[in-house]
């Protein structure tokens, strides 16, 4: 009765009365305490000037490099500033052990140094001695825990890890104590108990690095609120380097241990008011935000049921965070209908999101179908009038997912008025969207022979076979051959995977990775079993655990956040799973065994 109550007032809710539809990015500059941040580290601006003379290593920390595709730079050097470089002990270590340099690569340097895009992904470090030899470099760094920020820095000097604890802080010292009480706090979901904390922090000690850190926080440029900062406890083992950044050395975590840690993120992640909100992802203008938020928290909310439904007992925090996830994803005031750019995924994955509820929870089917049944009547009202769908623009990707979500939907007896009509129109568009390789065009052609590469559609190939093997298997080249297709080329999407803008490489970028990753799942969950299925599930599973940050979570671009990286990932691991049940039978851990 309470989940019928709850569904039937969101659903009454009125719309957003949010901004007008607009491109316009609002990114205002911190304050003046804010901007404080990292600044207690004694910095110099010149590489060659600190290395004259040195007597100690030079670490050198790089914000970006010359040529580099990521878009966002200011705002990830931010995040560094008022993350690592913000705290105490990394702050006494680097001052006492190491010449610090803070400077961009410009051409001359990035050729001096070995640094290209693609080779060396921003932000990162190196460390040179004296002499100019180099001893360490690392880079593609979107984890922040003090213990393993720490540990190859403190092996280069010989000396212990000072944060060994995995504090950003002595807990001798008071100031320290209050910041990572107030951390937990926010971990814990209780936004406004921490936020006053940072407040309290900033009035009473403005002159202390951790001050101008939380004010930061407060102004929402800091790592931890965007979900980058983590205290989680970590094994030895996830404290060694890798080559590939704060990805976690192979072998660290098995699967159901990044299933324990994922599900614990995403429950630190999840805010006050049910959602999840760290991404930054404004492609299409601020006011496009909420309906990301709203995509996420979506997806955010499938991972969780799959891992509820995988539990052989009921657990009251998850279901707790579910029902909150719930409330946050049928309230109509967290929509922006006036936006156009991103609504469309704010449709999609809310109808995924119920379609996997009802799927999972049947004994919540007549709560969740009024708003299932809203989500395909915005999926249909929202087709252009060539047939496709478009977030930012008109495309075959986006058009094959609101094709998949009316065919989900359909699957478990819920549907929309003028459905077929729209069904045939959209397949129509998709068609005239690939090539006769099996390639699918960035954007919808308006004219003439579709044109795009096969090195360009390792997402969009397995995504838009998927939805015609569902709606119109006739005209399919074929699952199997699209998810072939896909592995063939995927050394194309792999290096992009943490920019935050297009790359050289097929115009990929990180907000693709993911996404291309689990469409690729979705398309191997949909085969008929067998032997080559099995081959590709392994594959696919397999990669996606060497995929995994050092602490247990998941990302790809910094925009769309660690949130979205990690509950994309577990979806994923859990369409690869082995099939021990149908969708039908899957058991509600909520009922008795």
């Amino acid at each position: 009765m309470r989940l019928l109550l709850l569904m039937g007032l969101a659903l009454c809710a009125p719309p957003s009365g949010a901004a007008q539809n607009s491109a316009r990015k609002d990114r205002p500059a911190p304050s003046a305490l804010a901007a404080r941040a990292g600044s207690a580290i004694d910095w110099r601006d010149d590489l060659q000037s600190a290395l004259r003379g040195a007597d100690r290593p030079v670490f050198w920390y790089v914000p970006t490099i010359h040529g580099s595709p990521m878009d966002r730079t200011e705002q990830i050097d931010r995040y560094l500033l008022a993350g690592p470089f913000s705290w105490p002990r990394t702050i006494a270590l680097l001052n006492e052990h190491f010449i610090p340099v803070r400077m961009s690569a410009g051409k001359r340097v990035c050729e001096e140094y070995g640094l290209a895009p693609l080779r060396f992904v921003e932000p990162g470090w190196i460390v040179l001695a004296p002499g100019g030899e180099e001893l360490a470099r690392e880079h593609q760094i979107t984890t922040f825990h003090p213990a393993r920020f720490l540990a190859p820095l403190a092996e280069l000097v010989g000396v212990e890890n000072p944060a060994a604890d995995g504090l950003p802080g002595s807990d001798r010292d008071p100031i320290s104590t209050r910041w990572t009480a107030s951390a937990e706090l926010w971990h814990r979901g209780r936004d406004e108990a921490a936020r006053e904390a940072w407040r309290r922090l900033t009035q009473e000690h403005p002159e202390h690095p951790l001050a101008w850190k939380a004010a930061m926080e407060l102004e929402g440029f800091g790592p931890l609120v965007h979900a980058f900062e983590t205290y989680a406890d970590l094994p030895a083992a996830a404290l060694t380097p890798s080559a590939d950044g704060t990805t976690a050395p192979a072998g660290v975590f098995g699967e159901d241990e990044l299933w324990n840690r994922g599900t614990a993120f995403l429950l630190a992640a999840q805010r006050t008011n049910g959602g999840w909100e760290d991404s930054t992802y404004d492609f299409g203008g601020t006011d496009s935000l909420p309906n990301v938020f709203v995509s996420i928290s979506s997806i955010c909310t499938i991972a969780l049921l799959e891992r509820a439904g995988g539990l052989d007992e009921r657990d009251a925090a998850l279901e707790s965070a579910l029902e909150r996830a719930l409330a946050y994803i049928t309230d109509e005031e967290h929509l922006n209908r006036q936006d156009s750019d991103e609504l469309i995924w704010a449709h999609v994955y809310r109808a995924r999101a119920f379609e996997r509820w009802i799927e999972l929870r049947p004994s919540d089917a007549k709560a969740l179908t009024p708003h299932l049944e809203r989500a395909l009547a915005d999926l249909v009202s929202g087709q252009g009038r060539g047939g496709s769908w478009a977030h930012e623009y008109a495309n075959p990707f986006v058009t094959a997912d609101a094709l998949i979500a009316l065919s989900r939907a359909s699957s478990i007896g819920v549907t929309a008025e003028e459905v077929q009509s729209t069904i045939e129109r959209g397949l129509a568009s998709l068609l005239r969207c690939r090539t006769s390789a099996g390639a699918y065009t960035y954007g919808t052609p308006r004219r003439g022979r579709a044109r795009a590469s096969l090195a360009a559609s390792v997402g969009r190939t397995p995504r838009g076979e998927l939805a015609i093997t569902l709606l119109s298997p006739r005209d399919s080249i074929g699952l199997a051959k699209a998810v072939a297709l896909s592995f063939e080329n995927e050394r194309h999407l792999l290096p992009a995977r943490k920019y935050d803008d297009h790359t050289s490489s097929h115009g990929y970028g990180g907000f693709f990775f993911w996404y291309d990753l689990h469409a690729r799942a979705e398309a191997i969950a949909a085969l008929p079993e067998g032997e080559a299925t099995q081959d590709a599930r392994h594959r696919g599973r397999e990669q996606i655990l060497g995929l995994a940050e050092f602490d247990g979570a998941f990302m790809d671009s910094h925009e769309t956040g660690r949130s979205y990286g990690t509950a994309m990932a577990l979806w994923s691991l859990a369409l690869l799973a082995e099939k021990t049940r149908s969708p039908g039978e899957a058991r509600d851990p909520r009922s008795p065994r």
